[in-house]
């Protein structure tokens, strides 16, 4: 049986700039050059979607160094990263004793015409969380790492700006991609050559590293690519490929979605984009974390009946699993916890809870989060904490399929979608 540690918490004007979304901006003076891919490569595939015209574009109008080795860019939104709200958008690196590079993508909720849950401010800093661990018991405490704080509400793929209330001036800003290239590109500048990419998220960070993994490859061409992915894996309504449709549009994130995968988005679940990457990409391993009944993505975001969510993960997943068997495993555990990587609940959202947007009467839910640790969390006495080591460390013996039966569902009502 799984032994977790669970943290419960409540989590309680635009300038004309936005008009410009979508269009190639001229490179700005960086270290990151575009390149033209030869063609059939896994670097080929973002180019060819045209996902790659941000990179190298926006440089940061201001650095800080702290006393702890941290060092944060923050960007101009008139350049283009920005948060949902028209606040700075930021990224931060810290550098490990090795030649190895983690790159965080932060988690957050998202935010669409029906539904928003979403952080709104990127704050500078690295959060004490667990896989961002320096710690002797932290799997990739000796990693570089590029942090990517969350707040476009669009799983860092979004390239849209709504004028929610028809003022003419947008109000929701969808620069997740804009913010996305401007971090990979200035974690570039400091990392130009790891021997190793991680690129890890919980969330809607999860969600986004199915999305990023394509851009990362292009900037690290030729390098093994570890991809975790923790409570994002690409399940969301079966059978209902409209939804799906409408937040990839609502978002402007379309580009992701290459033109030859006609399977991408079928049965309403965005895994086949998950095949697509591992089809085309053979330096690359994919390690996949969830309960059975996440509550946070179930309940809140998909709104779909528990045992909905169970049976599609067990089917989506299992699938990548049957196709790419040594290079795509699971850690599946029982339950509703939300997240393995973070430790609590700060991790999804962050401190500063003015930054979170909640809809009407969602506050007693939230406080019903359940967060994992990473060092706790276990199936069969193997923690999650080292699995990751296993799967970093090519141990296919240790970084095995983990799968836990599934308990009974939890009886809890599910609204209506």
């Amino acid at each position: 049986m799984a032994t977790t540690a669970r943290s419960r918490a409540p989590l309680a004007s635009l300038a004309a700039l936005l008009a410009a979304c979508g269009a190639d901006p001229a490179p700005a003076p960086t270290g990151f050059q575009r390149y033209v891919p030869a063609a059939g490569t896994p670097a080929s595939v973002a180019y060819r979607a045209g996902i790659t015209r941000y990179l190298a574009t926006a440089a940061p109008t201001d650095t800080e160094v702290r006393a702890s080795g941290v060092t944060t860019y923050t960007f101009d939104p008139a350049d283009g990263p920005v948060c949902m709200r028209g606040g700075e958008f930021r990224a931060s690196v810290r550098e490990g004793a090795s030649d190895d590079l983690l790159i965080f993508l932060q988690g957050g909720g998202a935010c669409w015409s029906d539904f928003c849950l979403a952080v709104t401010a990127a704050p500078a800093g690295i959060p004490a969380m667990d896989l961002l661990r320096t710690t002797p018991e932290g799997p990739l405490r000796d990693f570089d790492v590029l942090y990517l704080p969350y707040c476009d509400g669009s799983l860092f793929a979004g390239d849209r700006a709504i004028d929610e209330n028809n003022d003419g001036t947008p109000d929701r800003v969808h620069h997740g991609l804009q913010n996305l290239s401007a971090a990979l590109t200035v974690g570039h500048r400091r990392f130009p050559r790891p021997r190793r990419v991680v690129l890890a998220g919980s969330s809607g960070g999860g969600f986004g590293t199915i999305l990023a993994a394509f851009l990362v490859r292009y900037v690290y061409p030729g390098v093994p690519l570890y991809v975790i992915n923790d409570s994002g894996v690409g399940v969301a309504r079966s059978g209902d490929a409209a939804f799906l449709d409408r937040l990839i549009d609502e978002f402007g994130a379309r580009g992701f979605i290459p033109a030859d995968c006609a399977d991408c988005t079928r049965g309403g679940h965005i895994t086949g984009l998950v095949r697509y990457l591992l089809d085309h990409d053979p330096d690359v391993r994919v390690a996949a974390l969830s309960s059975w009944y996440d509550f946070v993505i179930a309940d809140l975001f998909l709104r779909t009946p528990p045992t909905a969510f169970r049976d599609a993960l067990a089917a989506e997943t299992g699938a990548l699993h049957a196709a790419h068997p040594a290079r795509y495993r699971r850690f599946l555990y029982d339950g509703s916890g939300h997240t393995a990587l973070l430790g609590n609940a700060t991790g999804i959202v962050g401190t500063n809870l003015r930054a979170v947007e909640l809809p009407a009467g969602f506050a007693a839910q939230i406080g019903m989060i359940e967060v994992e640790s990473m060092y706790t969390l276990s199936v069969n006495d193997l923690t999650v904490a080292r699995w990751i080591a296993a799967m970093v460390a090519d141990d296919a013996t240790v970084w095995a399929d983990v799968v836990q039966p599934a308990g009974p569902a939890p009886m809890r009502a599910t609204p209506a979608p």
